[in-house]
């Protein structure tokens, strides 16, 4: 009986659970087809809402009215999308006014920007080291003002536009009429430079490949007029072997440029405290440099110095500072026995190679940045094997020491294996490649240029095919030849007309270039900076590029900033919608240039 009551009470409490999950169950479903009401009330009231004001207070558009806005909405993504687009690539940006620490540019990326706008992938050489321009062709018209002596010292108030510090031409003993005017010769000669240079780039910095280290560098200049032959001399093979500023910077060489670089190589000694231009009677020496690891990196611990005769001037091990943490013996050669009574330093080798090294010397190596970086010093002039050797077809390919001494000196090196390289043995064979080279020409050894690599006989040795020996080397004959033409002979060639404007002061600069001038559409130098600048206002409308270079003479520097701040407004107002403005602060011996570009956008209207 008693399990009976339980089995009942049991059956109850479910029944109650059951009755109070059911009405649980009703309310939540009345809940919800309440919600389910409303929600149908409300998208009916939108509807009703949509139907009654159309979601806007203007009439909706039909039939003509409709299809004209397309064609309107066509017009216009279709015009944005054909603006050219100018914009700042790494090497740019660094150069920019705005940051603290700069890396300034060169006239000649300035100059490549100027043509490549005018007549784009048609133009000798191209910006795009530092500043692409995209849809060049849509450009209406390009307007150049350039102020002489000012710079980046008197930046306040300028226009709004990126502003970037540029090499001044007056610190390399050159004029910024000079770089503008001359340029590399046409496009015509596009397959003959390259041959002779292996780019275009290189043809137009070979031709002055020392300026810009005038300013890099404490060198004295020869101001001396040279004869023909001494000009024939300058232009030597040894010396368009050797790398340009430009060159320098892209294969990392330590080089004190302003800003940053200045800066990373804060604590890099130079060769010498003065240098003197180089010249053909310029001496050679190659280096090489062995390091090992420590505490602090890669620090060096051995260094060979050779003369062109092979003789060693200079070899020595060098302890470093720092803790050494891994002898890279594999590499190096060095041993913990080899440096334990060595006293020598980093800042002796230093002052030694200041003792030894001339004033032009020549340094000789393969991927020589990297031994300057152990020696931590600079030198401006370098002939780098890595560079002038190639054998891939590619400028960013190098080649090992060791293969270009086993394919064009039938040599094997670096043989010691795990006893690590002879910094001698390294030393010698770079500059007994250099000797060949001399001896054979510019492109031997360097397909880019159109020369062979050797090829192996029947007994293994490697010999250069017999085309290539038959075929001489045809390019002798002009390898002296002037490769610098005028800016506005190669712009006329592509039918773009090319105005000058100037005042009184700075027409002087432009009288050596008459090959310069005699292609000008237009060519006007008036007494005033007033009266030039009102000529330029209307040429600026009528030819493709307007140049308008002022001297501004004005005694006080105040009035002269103003002037050539009203100079710059003026002239950016009458550059055509989609053209471009390009202000040059041409800069003094003792700072820098400034240069500022920006395209003239529909919007806007005013700097």
């Amino acid at each position: 009986m008693e399990a009976e009551g339980k089995r009942v009470k049991r059956l109850q409490n479910k029944k109650r659970k059951a009755s109070a999950l059911l009405a649980i169950s009703e309310l939540n479903d009345a809940d919800k087809a309440s919600k389910k009401v409303k929600k149908e009330e409300t998208v009916e009231e939108v509807k009703q809402l949509e139907t009654s004001v159309k979601l806007t207070s203007k009439p909706l558009l039909e039939g003509e009215e409709y299809e004209e806005l397309k064609r309107r909405l066509r017009e216009r993504k279709k015009a944005l999308s054909c603006n050219p687009i100018f914009r700042l690539k790494t090497v740019g940006e660094e150069a920019l006014m705005n940051r603290k620490s700069r890396v300034p540019l060169f006239m000649s990326d300035i100059q490549h920007l100027l043509t490549f706008s005018m007549v784009g992938d048609r133009a000798p050489y191209w910006p795009h080291r530092w500043a692409t321009l995209s849809k060049w062709n849509r450009l209406t018209n390009l307007v150049v003002l350039v102020i002489e002596g000012l710079g980046v010292d008197q930046l306040e108030g300028w226009p709004t536009m990126p502003l970037l510090e540029v090499t001044s031409p007056a610190s390399y003993s050159s004029s910024m009429a000079e770089e503008l005017a001359l340029m590399p010769l046409t496009v015509s000669h596009k397959k003959r430079l390259i041959e002779e240079f292996g780019s275009l780039e290189n043809s137009m910095e070979k031709g002055e490949a020392f300026k810009a280290f005038r300013s890099i560098f404490p060198i004295t200049v020869n101001e001396t007029k040279m004869s023909k032959e001494e000009k024939s001399e300058k232009e030597c093979l040894k010396l368009r072997l050797l790398l340009s500023a430009t060159q320098m910077v892209t294969e990392n060489y330590p080089l004190p440029l302003a800003g940053s670089m200045q800066e990373r190589y804060t604590d890099f000694k130079p060769t010498s405290d003065k240098y003197v231009e180089v010249s053909a009677t310029s001496p050679l020496f190659s280096v090489d440099c062995e390091m090992c690891l420590t505490d602090e990196g890669s620090e060096l611990t051995r260094i060979c110095v050779v003369d062109s005769t092979l003789a060693v001037v200079y070899h020595k091990l060098v302890k470093p500072t720092n803790q050494i943490r891994n002898y890279l013996t594999r590499y190096s050669g060095i041993t913990p026995d080899m440096l334990e009574d060595v006293t020598t330093r980093l800042e002796d080798v230093q002052n030694d190679l200041q003792k030894i090294l001339p004033p032009d010397a020549i340094l000789v190596g393969q991927s020589l940045n990297c031994d300057l970086a152990a020696m931590k010093m600079v030198h401006p002039y370098v002939i780098d094997t890595s560079v002038c050797y190639n054998i891939t077809g590619d400028r960013r390919r190098k080649s090992k020491l060791s293969t270009l001494a086993h394919l064009f000196l039938n040599m094997k090196i670096q043989t010691q294996g795990k006893h690590g390289h002879s910094p001698v043995e390294d030393a010698q064979t770079a500059m007994t490649l250099v000797n060949l080279k001399l001896e054979k020409g510019l492109a031997f050894g360097d397909v880019v240029l159109g020369g062979q690599v050797p090829v192996m006989d029947e007994e293994g040795v490697y010999k250069m095919p017999d085309s290539a020996m038959e075929k001489g080397n045809p390019k002798k004959d002009w390898k002296h030849e002037n490769l610098m033409t005028s800016l506005s002979k190669t712009l006329a060639n592509h039918e773009k007309t090319v105005a000058l404007v100037t005042d009184g002061g700075a027409s002087q600069g432009y009288v050596d270039f008459e090959g310069f001038r005699q292609e000008l559409k237009l060519s006007q130098t008036l007494a005033t900076s007033a009266e030039a600048l009102d000529a330029a206002r209307n040429a600026a409308v009528s030819y493709n590029l307007t140049i308008c270079h002022l001297a501004l003479d004005e005694d006080k520097e105040a009035d002269r900033l103003s002037k050539a701040q009203e100079a710059a407004a003026t002239l950016h107002n009458f550059t055509s919608i989609n053209g471009m403005f390009m202000l040059i602060l041409a800069g003094t011996e003792t700072q820098n240039a400034v240069a500022g570009v920006t395209l003239r956008k529909p919007e806007q209207d005013k700097l």
